[in-house]
């Protein structure tokens, strides 16, 4: 019998026992399988996701320190595992854009998942000094940001840094928030 019971707890489960026609032993056991079995059912019937809301970039390819660039079309590249990237749709213009769209990552707890990685991409032929690369796409800025905590939200304006011949230059910003959750898997 467990022993951090009270006595009127102790007898209470004793006639409980004997109405059911189970021994105190087989009863305990009983009700230790219950319980690992729901917290295994709990673990299974939920996930954990991350919900992102990517708004709007700005200082983007600027007109006056980029005036060759002709197509001023941009996707967001964002992903938490490498192998698993998701694109926003295309949206148009400099330096400023919009995408405000929101998006939904499912997270492996058995991988490291800590950080967002976002890059900004120009889509399209860019200009005649600058032809980028032989799939049209040319990196315009990225971005490595902490994850919130579970159940914890993030929002902010998150610098850009631009790969330059010479090295790395910090330009634009990224506006974007996340969140953490459980998704109860029905």
């Amino acid at each position: 019998m467990n022993t951090d019971m009270t006595e009127p707890q102790k007898k209470h489960r004793t006639n409980l026992c004997k109405k059911r026609g189970r021994s105190d032993k087989d009863m305990t056991k009983t009700t230790m399988n219950r319980r690992k079995n729901k917290g295994i059912a709990k673990e299974r019937d939920s996930r954990t996701g991350l919900v992102i809301s990517i708004h709007h970039a700005e200082g983007i390819d600027n007109p006056s320190s980029y005036p060759s660039v002709i197509n001023r079309n941009y996707r967001v590249l964002f992903w938490v595992y490498p192998d698993d990237q998701l694109a926003t749709e295309l949206a148009s213009g400099s330096p400023n854009l919009a995408w405000n769209k929101k998006y939904c990552i499912e997270l492996d707890e058995a991988r490291d998942c800590r950080f967002l990685y976002v890059e900004v991409l120009r889509c399209g032929s860019s200009s005649d000094s600058d032809p980028g690369t032989s799939n049209g796409l040319r990196l315009v800025g990225r971005a490595k940001i902490a994850l919130p905590n579970l159940s914890g939200k993030t929002q902010g304006r998150y610098g850009l840094v631009r790969l330059e011949e010479d090295g790395y230059k910090a330009e634009g910003h990224i506006i974007l928030s996340m969140e953490l959750m459980k998704i109860d898997q029905s």
